[in-house]
């Protein structure tokens, strides 16, 4: 009997210790990482959908590399899209691509308004710099 409650009591411990939560602060990071990673590759999926001039094969590769290597749940749409994206099939008239290009657009959007929504919560009103949010919302939670 005293085994059954301490492996019961284990798998308690145990799932209580993997189930974390994060603070809004990290809520925050994350959002800001995804929303800084959108912004810096917006270029390749540009060439991707044609609208800029490059080579569309290494564009690809370039943004689906990067937006892989990171481990932030706030991408996983993005992730998603991309893998949709056959690499033997691309073109800038793929609707996959296209659909990407519709999603990083309006993602980007949304977490801009996420970011500032969350300022605006702390009596923040004033326009961002987003290369400086992090600093401003300790200091904010100083």
């Amino acid at each position: 009997m005293k085994k059954v409650y301490l492996i019961i009591l284990s798998l308690f411990l145990l799932h209580c210790s993997t189930n974390t939560q994060i603070d809004e602060r990290e809520l925050l990071r994350q959002k800001l990482e995804a929303f800084q990673f959108l912004s810096k590759y917006h270029h390749q999926l540009h060439i991707m959908i044609g609208e800029e001039n490059g080579d569309i094969k290494k564009a690809y590769d370039e943004f689906s590399n990067a937006v892989n290597k990171l481990n932030n749940t706030e991408l996983l749409a993005i992730k998603n899209a991309i893998g949709r994206i056959r690499a033997d099939k691309l073109s800038p008239s793929s609707e996959y691509v296209k659909r990407l290009d519709y999603l990083v657009d309006y993602y980007q959007s949304g977490l801009s308004m996420q970011i500032e929504a969350i300022f605006r919560g702390h009596g923040h009103l004033q326009v961002l710099d987003f290369d400086n949010v992090l600093t401003l919302y300790d200091k904010i939670n100083g």
